[in-house]
């Protein structure tokens, strides 16, 4: 009798003995397996996240990119608006300088011939009963050129202002007559100049 409760002390100490090895076991094992699944899920998510983020940066360069792209082009457009506006605006004011100064060089040499011409008349009738007439007719003519002259002194330029005082310095009655003819082919080709060029 001893001896069979010594064998069923023994079984049912080794069952529970058992019992608490393999609950210890399985307990060790679900931990891992939950940890295990932790971990996956921790890394799945710094995965989805460092895609997202690296997306989201690819998406933000890229339109940065497309900003400045945009940026660029417009600017590039509006200089070269700017630039046909100011190449208009120039080529008007140009042309409207070249305008007014034709009209006061045409102005001044129609002037100018005159004066020659009448006194040239003068000259001719020294002597006659006419001469004081003619002389009073150059000598009323010489205004109107000075005035001309005043004008081209406004418009420029240098060039055509210097050619134009010499052909008004050979209308004076002390110079000789035949000096007029060169000073006024010297003041036809400093105005042709100033006509076409860009001053």
């Amino acid at each position: 009798m001893i001896t069979a409760w010594i064998a069923a002390g023994s079984a049912l100490a080794g069952a529970v003995a058992g019992g608490a090895v393999t609950g210890w076991f399985t307990l060790a094992s679900a931990r891992r397996q939950a940890q295990s699944t932790v971990d996956a899920a921790v890394r799945q998510a710094d995965a989805a996240w460092a895609a997202g983020r690296r997306q989201a940066e690819a998406a933000w360069e890229a339109g940065r990119r497309q900003a400045d792209a945009a940026w660029d082009a417009g600017r590039l457009q509006a200089e070269a608006q700017l630039s046909v506006a100011t190449r208009t605006l120039d080529a008007q004011a140009l042309a409207a300088r070249r305008t007014v100064r034709r009209a006061a060089y045409v102005t001044f040499l129609a002037g100018a011939d005159l004066a020659h011409q009448r006194r040239r008349r003068w000259l001719d009738a020294a002597g006659t009963t006419d001469a004081a007439a003619h002389r009073d007719a150059y000598r009323a003519a010489l205004p109107a050129v000075r005035e001309a002259l005043n004008v081209i002194r406004l418009e420029g330029p240098d060039t055509v202002t210097v050619a134009a005082e010499a052909l008004e310095t050979t209308l004076a009655e002390s110079e000789p007559p035949e000096r007029h003819a060169l000073a006024h082919r010297e003041f036809l080709s400093a105005a042709r100049t100033a006509l076409t060029g860009t001053e």
